[in-house]
Parts: C-alpha cells; sequence; structure tokens
C-alpha cells in the first residue's frame, strides 16, 4: 500500500513538475498577432530584426550550414591553441634553464662560503630534517669568517667554475686573465646596531638609537695568509678595522651583512639558443642576531644579474640557427593571430551592441513592450569579452617576450637572455593566464554539441547557489582561521602565521597531512594540546563531512536538473523571456542549408546596423602596421645584412 501511494506521489510530482515547465515555455505575448495588426513597413523592419536575431542567436554550425560562411574565429581559436601552447613551450625551457641556472648558482655559493654546509641542507623537505644554519659562540663565529674570508680570496683557484672578480676591466680584455691582489674588491661589512649598553649596579641601560656603520675590508695578502692559518687571527685582524665582535657586543650588534660581487658566465650547450653571457652575482652573507637568544642565524642571497662587459657567441656557421628562428617566428605569428582575433571579436561585440540599440529600440517604440535587463544581457556574448581578455594578455605577453629575447645591438638583431625577474614574471603571468582563458575559451565550441555541453549548463546553473554558500562558508573558515593562529601559533609551526594556518586548513579540508598537523602541536602545555586536539577534529568533522558535502550536493542538484531537461534542449533549461518570445514567435526553417533559407537569412534580408568606421580603420591600420613589420624583418634577414 506505501509503495504505491509513493508511487502515485511521485508521478503527480513529475506532472506537476512538467506541467509548471511547460507553463514556463509557454510564450507569454503572441508577437504575431502583434505584428499582424501593424503597419507594412514596421512589420516589415519587424521581420527583418525577427531573421536578424534567429540568425545571431545561431551557433557556429547553423550559421555555416545556412550561408556556408567560414567561421574565422573558430579557426582563429584553434590556431591559437597551437601555436600559444608551441610558443610557451619554448618559452618555459629558457625559463627553466635560466631558473635552473640561478639555483645552481646560489648552492655554490652556499656550499664556498658557508662553512660545513651540506647537500642535506639544499633538498626541500617538510618538516625540514634539519635546524637553522646558526652559529652558537664566538669560535663558531670566528671560523665562520675565516672561512668566507680565504674562500672569496681563492675562488678563482679552488672552484670549478669560471668566476672571476667585479673588477672595471680585466687586463689585456681577458675574463680569464690573472689579476693582481691589490686589485681584488675588497668585502663590504654593514653592521646594524643600537648605539650603547650600559650596566650600572645590574642594572641596563639601553641607548636605541640606530647605528648603521659600513666598512670595507682592504685585507693584505700576508693578513689573508694568516687567517688561512688560524682562525683565531681574524678577530685581530677586523679589530684592527674597528669590527668587534665581543660578548659586551652582543647585546648591541642586530645583523652584520657581508657584501662582495662575482662574475660568471652563462653557457648551456643543450639550449641550442642559449648564447653565453656574464652574469654579475651579488651575494650576501647576514648574521642575524636581531633576537639576542646566543643562536645567531646565518642566512645567504644571491642576486644574478647581466652585465655587458663581455659577449660570447657560438661558432656554427653564419646566419641565425634554427632555434632563434623558431622562436622568432612562433613569437610573430602568434601576435599576428591574436591581433586579428582580437579585430573580430570587439567587431562581434560592437555589432551585438548595435543589434540591441536596434531590438530595445523597436519593442519599446513599435511593439510598446520594453525589454528587461536580462534580455539585453543575451547580447552580451561574455565569451567574447573572454576572448578579447585572453587576447590582451597574450600579446601584452608576446611584445614583452620579444624585448627580452631580442635586443638591437650595434645594428644587428641579435639575441640576448637579459633575465629581469621582474619582467619575466610579469611576461609569465601574461603569457600563462592567456593560454589558460585561450583554451577555456575553446569549451564554447563544445558546447554547441549536446554530448558535451552538459559540465557548462552545470556550473551556470549551480553558480548563484555556490556563491550564496561560499559566502557562509567563507565566514566559518575565517572563525576556525582566526582562532587556530591566535591559540595554537606559538605552540604549532603549522599555524606560526595567518597564511600559514590558512594553508594547514585547507590542508585539512582536503585530507591532506592530518596526523602532521596533530603531531606538530607542542604537548608541554597540556591545555593547548587538548584544545589543539578537539580543534581539529571539529573543523575535520564540519568541513569534510558537512561542508564539503553540501558543496558536491549543490553541484549534483544542479546536474541532475539539467540531465532531467536536457532532452527538451537548452531553451528548456534556460530562463524565457520576451525576447526569445518573440525570436520564436515565428520558428526558423527546419531545413538550414536549403535556398530558401540561405536567401531568407542573406544579409540584404536583415538589419542594415551600419558600417562600422572605428572598427574598419582599426583593422586597415593594424594590417598596415603588419605589412611594415613583416618588411623590417625581412629587410634584417637580406644577405648584405647577416647573410640569411
Amino acid at each position: 500500500m506505501s509503495r504505491r501511494s509513493t508511487t502515485d506521489r511521485s508521478d503527480f510530482n513529475d506532472n506537476a513538475s512538467n506541467a509548471s515547465s511547460n507553463a514556463s515555455r509557454r510564450p507569454t505575448i503572441n508577437f504575431q498577432e502583434i505584428m499582424e495588426d501593424l503597419p507594412h513597413h514596421e512589420r516589415e523592419t519587424g521581420e527583418r530584426l525577427r531573421r536578424h536575431l534567429q540568425f545571431f542567436f545561431m551557433n557556429p554550425m547553423e550559421k555555416w550550414k545556412v550561408r556556408h560562411q567560414l567561421p574565422y574565429k573558430l579557426v582563429l581559436q584553434v590556431l591559437k591553441i597551437v601555436f600559444v601552447t608551441m610558443q610557451l613551450i619554448l618559452f618555459a625551457e629558457m625559463r627553466m634553464s635560466h631558473v635552473d641556472f640561478l639555483e645552481d648558482t646560489t648552492t655554490v655559493m652556499r656550499h664556498r662560503f658557508l662553512k660545513e654546509w651540506n647537500d642535506d641542507r639544499d633538498a626541500l623537505q617538510y618538516p625540514p630534517a634539519e635546524g637553522r644554519y646558526s652559529v652558537y659562540d664566538d669560535q663558531g663565529l670566528s671560523e665562520h669568517l675565516s672561512f668566507l674570508i680565504n674562500s672569496y680570496y681563492s675562488i678563482r683557484n679552488d672552484s670549478f667554475a669560471s668566476f672571476s672578480y667585479d673588477v672595471v676591466s680585466h687586463p689585456s680584455g681577458n675574463l680569464g686573465a690573472q689579476i693582481s691582489f691589490e686589485s681584488i674588491p675588497p668585502i663590504e661589512v654593514l653592521i646594524d646596531r643600537i648605539s650603547n649598553v650600559t650596566v650600572n649596579n645590574n642594572t641596563y641601560n639601553f641607548d636605541i638609537r640606530e647605528v648603521k656603520d659600513t666598512k670595507r675590508l682592504n685585507l693584505t695578502e700576508t693578513e689573508v695568509f694568516q687567517i688561512g692559518q688560524s682562525d683565531d687571527a681574524v678577530r685581530d685582524i677586523l679589530a684592527t678595522r674597528g669590527i668587534t665582535f665581543l660578548p659586551e657586543d652582543a647585546l648591541k650588534i642586530s645583523t652584520v651583512q657581508f657584501k662582495f660581487r662575482l662574475r660568471t658566465i652563462h653557457y648551456s650547450p643543450t639550449a641550442g639558443d642559449q648564447k653565453p653571457e656574464c652574469y654579475k652575482i651579488s651575494v650576501s652573507i647576514k648574521f642575524d642576531n636581531s633576537r639576542h637568544t646566543g643562536q645567531v642565524h646565518v642566512t645567504l642571497s644571491t642576486v644574478v644579474s647581466y652585465v655587458n662587459v663581455c659577449n660570447g657567441r657560438i661558432i656554427k656557421g653564419v646566419g641565425w640557427s634554427f632555434d632563434t628562428l623558431l622562436i622568432g617566428g612562433t613569437d610573430i605569428f602568434v601576435l599576428i593571430l591574436c591581433i586579428l582575433s582580437l579585430i573580430l571579436c570587439c567587431r562581434a561585440l560592437i555589432k551585438a551592441h548595435l543589434l540591441q540599440i536596434k531590438t530595445s529600440d523597436y519593442f519599446e517604440n513599435v511593439l510598446k513592450n520594453k525589454i528587461t535587463v536580462t534580455d539585453q544581457l543575451d547580447f552580451l556574448n561574455l565569451w567574447y569579452v573572454m576572448i578579447v581578455v585572453n587576447d590582451a594578455l597574450i600579446i601584452i605577453g608576446t611584445v614583452a617576450k620579444i624585448s627580452i629575447e631580442f635586443q638591437f645591438n650595434k645594428n644587428t638583431f641579435t639575441t640576448r637572455n637579459d633575465f629581469d625577474n621582474s619582467l619575466f614574471t610579469l611576461t609569465s603571468i601574461f603569457l600563462g593566464m592567456g593560454a589558460l582563458l585561450v583554451y577555456v575559451g575553446v569549451l564554447r565550441y563544445f558546447g554547441f554539441f549536446s554530448q558535451y555541453n552538459i559540465l557548462m549548463l552545470t556550473l551556470k546553473r549551480s553558480a548563484p547557489n555556490i556563491m550564496r554558500f561560499m559566502t557562509c562558508a567563507i565566514v566559518l573558515y575565517a572563525g576556525f582561521l582566526i582562532a587556530g593562529w591566535v591559540i595554537i601559533g606559538p605552540y604549532s609551526m603549522k599555524f606560526r602565521t595567518l597564511a600559514e594556518s590558512s594553508e594547514a586548513l585547507f590542508s585539512l579540508l582536503n585530507g591532506d597531512d592530518m596526523f602532521a598537523t596533530f603531531y606538530t602541536i607542542n604537548d608541554s602545555n597540556t591545555v593547548i594540546k587538548v584544545f589543539g586536539t578537539v580543534y581539529i577534529y571539529l573543523f575535520v568533522s564540519l568541513f569534510i563531512y558537512v561542508v564539503l558535502s553540501l558543496f558536491i550536493a549543490i553541484i549534483m542538484d544542479a546536474y541532475e536538473v539539467v540531465k532531467d531537461r536536457y532532452s527538451d534542449g537548452l531553451r528548456a533549461i534556460e530562463k524565457r523571456g520576451c525576447l526569445r518570445d518573440f525570436v520564436e514567435s515565428n520558428p526558423p526553417p527546419s531545413e538550414l542549408g536549403s535556398p530558401t533559407t540561405r536567401s531568407a537569412y542573406a544579409p540584404s534580408n536583415l538589419l542594415n546596423l551600419g558600417r562600422c568606421v572605428p572598427v574598419e580603420v582599426t583593422r586597415i591600420f593594424l594590417c598596415s602596421g603588419f605589412l611594415h613589420t613583416f618588411s623590417f624583418f625581412l629587410h634584417l634577414c637580406t644577405p648584405n645584412k647577416l647573410g640569411c
């Protein structure tokens, strides 16, 4: 009995939902009857407008069947995917070569100038296998300073690399030529301390005025030899230059930095376009005593920058290498594709806006029915807006990439790897985000096939509910975040800062590092240990079992709705408006490829939106600019210039 009642109830609900769905799809206004009562010229304008709107809302496949017109924007997007991907692969290879060079150089500097630095510290581990690299006593400080000075003055002889000192010019113009000891640049010492600390009757008096001293270690060859023989000699030699590290200086000195500059050659034979170049390495070794706990943290940082003091070349024939031509040709072709795509999409957006103005004017003045804001937004194609954005990003990134890779030098067009970190970072961001949007934009064309459109429709339907749900979830997450940072932060390395606390909670939300989070809470304080355990249990239970499950349920609910109504077509899923009713008041012909349909949707039988003068002028200007650019490259590649 209960099973039958349940079945009847479900049938009733299905019939009710179908009835409500059919009611929502029923036209609210009979535009066909309204147009029949209009004068001839207004009715003819309305027919043209309706056909224009029907053609406007067709997908590229339907437009192809009607007019047999090549879908230029689709072809451009496919070509963009191919060549933008090729461009990013070439750029990433060059970028990774540069990053490896920087990391390897920093690793060499640490092994060369930090005493007892081992390979275990070079590997990134979490939790770290060893503690921070530090000095704990005066003897250890003397040993480190002695090791640093000896390594600096013997860098040319002991290192298996082309390191040299940063001098103005080398003897005979040869980078590898030996230079005199007196020509070696001195090490700069920057001391950050307070003015004075005195003790009177067990009372400490602090004069906290900041003092920044800068010293230059002009050591003699004899002094360097003495430091090499005995670590204790470095204290006396530094004391003669006003640099002391006595016990009474422990509360005065905050940081001491030793700075010097070296030069090296970056040359990678595995990268065909990689030319030998000179780079300057600015090394800074910092002894941090700012906490005054007796543990002096030692860190080494490097800044590698290009210097135009030497030029290398690879002797392998006349003309440009294949890699150089491939990189330059790919950049130029991507630039052309993106500018053409930008012009076509801007042209389509402008035409859609003109059509929206014509439609609003006809509805308001003739049909006496003002279209809603939702109907007006149907004319704004967000896919085209996204394509315009990704074209702009790729154009900017490509121009920056070309400026990095090429330069004009002595009236010749040569390549140079001038690795500027900020410019490289911006170029990577522009190209990477542009490529991401290019791939996302292709989903629009998959949406025209009924078998592939479920993803986009599900995201579109679930987006409002997801935004409302995330608003409440973010507020709850922020409460856990602040509480964990303030309470557990002093007792756990994973909650030490607000950013690290957020990373730890988000990892817990995805089921990662649960045991490590429990384990890293210091058990010296029983209250904090108990609170931290309960806190993590509560967060995991609430967010994984409730919040995350509800989030998935919202998406699944939207998916079920889309799947159930998908058989009725795309229009059954979307909300109707008077604009859609007007377009469908006279259904389009079923045979889109027939001559009658082709004649009906010909440009002469649609509205005349007017010639878009700014777009045409822009297109002519850009095309002429491309012709000038292409002729310029041809001029550069003539035999009397470079022998190409």
